[in-house]
């Protein structure tokens, strides 16, 4: 049945995929005679989401006809004020040329460093802009949010697994424990979520939430809820570690023949034993490992018959004893110390929550543990997320039906970004804050002070797509310090966002209903032709039009695709799809090939080292420089790390609360959507706030070391009173509810957060710990500051 279905009165109903969220549900868009959308609903042959829709899905033809959406290129009138609001209309072709000049006026003067590409949240142009960022570039900035969303657990999983199989890669449909990690992503992908959990559900699958937050839909629900202290995941990972290891509750046979727990490592150093130290001519790259002959063995040598706790000597290739000791016993000492109780005490959750849960997870037949920004956007987040993939691999949960499982996306979509520039590490941004030994890209808060200051060399140019920095970024105050500075700046968006009112250039993006793209990204097992179904409205183009042409001006040998078909071709080649562009767009969806290690027993796990096994003691972070062992480490800010600044600002703040009903800072104009959440409220204890005089609905000021800021206030007892919860994206009114814009950044969660503290792999700011306090405002009625 061809996805365009013509209807008798001369109308059609396409089959498509929203995109008001990454979960990119299956749609059927119904079209009348005269080209205009004028209703959507779920489409049932989607098997994620069957058939369910959101509030924001089903509010698209809202979206699509929103009068306050950009139409028209627009550019800043000459000799006005950055930020002034005055416009010059401009085509498409004076706009690109008029761009691409001033690219190449900042590259001759300033080298092409100076010069980033960005966006925000992405619609499925990651690819493109990182490609952007490649083409005849000196350093890939990459001046997005990944550092804080999709990043660390993507790159961390690939390093250990060789893959990437959280997020997608979440089997809830199959499980019998789903433990949701500091993820609400009944929110945030509602409807690809919600039925494969309610199912599980129904089947009798156990459910664990693991959240700050007890008013997390799931909460009241779950078999355990773990109310943690933000950025204590460490001290929980290590507790659920502490019980498995010695309750027994691993999987033997996997832990034995498919992770590296076997491997040898020299007491004392911490170094993998390898075959050049024990024999002459010996390889350095092969690790080994005791077999139950008394033998040692190359670790590529696949089996479970090994001594997974074997501690003694090995006679070197000079003749001299090694003392040894397997991996295993290496981590189970880590974990020795981190019993329930001694991690209830950092953790604010009870010590027999924390070991009931361990076994629930270990002991489900299958189990699969979701991860995601809670765990993320913290300082400490390589060792929360190391540890959950050790806990992942030891109970067998790695390519399990039922677990967590390997979709083919994630390890192609670097073939699609290209290379990165040959001058990309020397010219990277980065500091004594943080080495970033895993991001690859520039550190944001040093690109946005290179805008400022022209140090350690000037950014002179930003042009991003679909992103509001000064939304998404940490220290809003230095990130408009650095805007205000640019010499250019393009923003390319469907409304015009504070970002977009500091413009040179602004260019209306096309909403999804009125593009052509590819949705393959979190698409599990699938790949879908995300088809327009109506002609784009004024004069609005796709966002991967716009990185395709201006690439096409700038670096055709890089974008070589004449038109958006060429490049979606050229794509499923690249991610061996196994489909054309035609023929996907005629039967709308594709199952697509599986990665190989789901067939561990005969391929092996894919982890970087090539043994087959996946790494529990992290080879690669050793390579570079870094503890092979997780720690249970503190955020970098934190009552116990800093508390000298806990003192003043006791309450630990969690940035970022989601709604089901927005994107971000997205569609806060839409009256439907708007009347549901109206107002940016600020969550914290009802103890505190009687304590300060504060009443439900009153204005009150949330400060940080950083900055202050105005939210209403809604009192509860879902949260610890050492905790409040603040969201983010508030910046637009909604005229049709008499909403007023929230100007000058005064509802804006970011002007909190600080540009001080980072993971030191992934340059990850502590989103979500960040030490604020509440105070009462003379005038509780009004936002205005007093």
């Amino acid at each position: 049945m061809s996805s365009v279905v013509q209807l008798p009165d001369g109308g059609k109903i396409v089959k498509t995929n929203c995109f008001e969220c990454h979960a990119k549900c299956g749609v059927l868009c119904e079209v009348d005679k005269n080209g205009k959308l004028v209703g959507v609903k779920g489409n049932p042959e989607d098997p994620r989401s069957q058939g369910r829709m959101c509030a924001k899905g089903l509010a698209a033809p809202k979206i699509l006809y929103d009068p306050d959406r950009l139409r028209y290129p627009l550019r800043r009138k000459a000799g006005t004020p950055r930020g002034s609001g005055q416009w010059d209309r401009i085509t498409w072709d004076e706009a690109i040329e008029w761009l691409a000049q001033r690219i190449e006026e900042i590259c001759d003067k300033y080298g092409a460093e100076a010069v980033a590409y960005g966006q925000g949240t992405g619609r499925g142009t990651n690819q493109w802009t990182s490609r952007s960022s490649n083409a005849g570039g000196a350093v890939n900035h990459s001046l997005s949010p990944g550092n804080i969303c999709l990043v660390p657990m993507m790159v961390q999983s690939i390093l250990q697994f060789g893959m990437f199989p959280i997020f997608d890669g979440v089997d809830f449909d199959n499980s019998d424990c789903i433990v949701m990690w500091g993820c609400n992503t009944m929110w945030t992908e509602a409807t690809y979520t919600s039925g494969q959990v309610g199912r599980s559900r129904d089947r009798g699958a156990k459910l664990i939430v693991i959240d700050p937050f007890f008013e997390h839909p799931l909460a009241a629900k779950a078999d355990h809820f773990v109310g943690l202290r933000p950025g204590s995941d460490t001290y929980l990972a290590m507790a659920w570690l502490n019980v498995i290891m010695n309750e027994g509750l691993y999987d033997d046979y996997f832990t034995k023949k498919f992770t590296n727990a076997p491997m040898l490592i020299i007491e004392g150093v911490n170094a993998p034993l390898n075959e050049a130290l024990v024999k002459e001519g010996g390889n350095q790259q092969v690790m080994l490992f005791m077999g139950k002959d008394g033998q040692l063995h190359p670790l590529q040598e696949r089996t479970d018959e090994v001594e997974l706790e074997y501690r003694g000597t090995v006679i070197g290739a000079d003749g001299n004893p090694i003392p040894v000791k397997t991996v295993w016993i290496g981590l189970k000492e880590i974990a020795d110390e981190w019993t329930p109780e001694a991690a209830a005490e950092k953790c604010w959750c009870p010590a027999e929550v924390i070991r009931e849960s361990a076994r629930t997870y270990a002991t489900a037949p299958s189990a699969c543990i979701e991860v995601f920004q809670g765990i993320e956007e913290q300082t400490n987040c390589r060792d929360s997320i190391q540890l959950i993939n050790i806990i992942i691999a030891i109970c067998g949960n790695l390519e399990k039906k039922g677990g967590n499982l390997s979709m083919p996306f994630w390890n192609q979509m670097f073939t699609l970004s290209g290379a990165n520039p040959e001058t990309h590490e020397e010219k990277r941004l980065k500091d004594g804050r943080a080495a970033g030994t895993f991001n690859g890209s520039s550190n944001t808060a040093m690109c946005f002070e290179a805008m400022k200051t022209g140090k350690p060399y000037p950014i002179k140019g930003y042009i991003h797509v679909q992103g509001n920095p000064l939304s998404w970024s940490e220290d809003t105050k230095k990130v408009r310090e650095g805007l205000m500075n640019l010499d250019l700046l393009c923003t390319m968006d469907y409304y015009m966002s504070p970002t977009a009112q500091l413009a040179d250039l602004v260019l209306p993006s096309t909403h999804w209903t009125e593009r052509d793209y590819l949705a393959d990204e979190v698409c599990g097992e699938w790949v879908f032709a995300q088809q327009h179904a109506v002609e784009p409205l004024y004069e609005r183009r796709s966002d991967v039009w716009f990185w395709r042409t201006l690439g096409r001006r700038l670096h055709p040998d890089w974008w070589p695709w004449e038109t958006d078909d060429e490049l979606f071709e050229w794509q499923l080649e690249q991610t061996h799809a196994g489909i054309t562009w035609n023929e996907l767009k005629e039967q709308w969806i594709h199952h697509v090939p599986q990665m190989p290690s789901r067939d561990y027993e005969k391929n092996g796990i894919a982890a970087p080292t090539g043994t087959g096994r996946a790494e529990l003691y992290f080879t690669v972070g050793l390579v570079s420089g870094l503890n092979p062992f997780p720690s249970a480490s503190e955020p970098k800010q934190s009552v116990y790390a800093t508390p000298e600044i806990a003192e003043e600002y006791p309450l630990t703040a969690v940035t970022g609360r989601r709604y089901p009903v927005y994107y971000h800072s997205a569609y806060r104009g839409i009256p439907q959507l708007r009347e549901i959440v109206p107002d940016p409220q600020v969550m914290f204890h009802q103890n505190v706030a009687d304590e300060l005089g504060i009443a439900y609905g009153d204005w009150c000021f949330v400060e940080s070391p950083t900055g202050r800021i105005v939210m209403k206030a809604r009192p509860t007892v879902g949260l610890d009173p050492r905790i409040c919860v603040i969201p983010h994206g508030w910046w637009q009114g909604c005229k049709a509810l008499d909403k007023e814009d929230y100007p000058n950044d005064m509802c804006n969660a970011n002007v909190l957060t600080s540009s001080k503290y980072y993971s030191n792999e992934y340059m990850t700011p502590g989103l979500r710990s960040t030490l604020v306090r509440i105070v009462k405002k003379a005038n509780p009625s009004s936002k205005e500051g007093d």
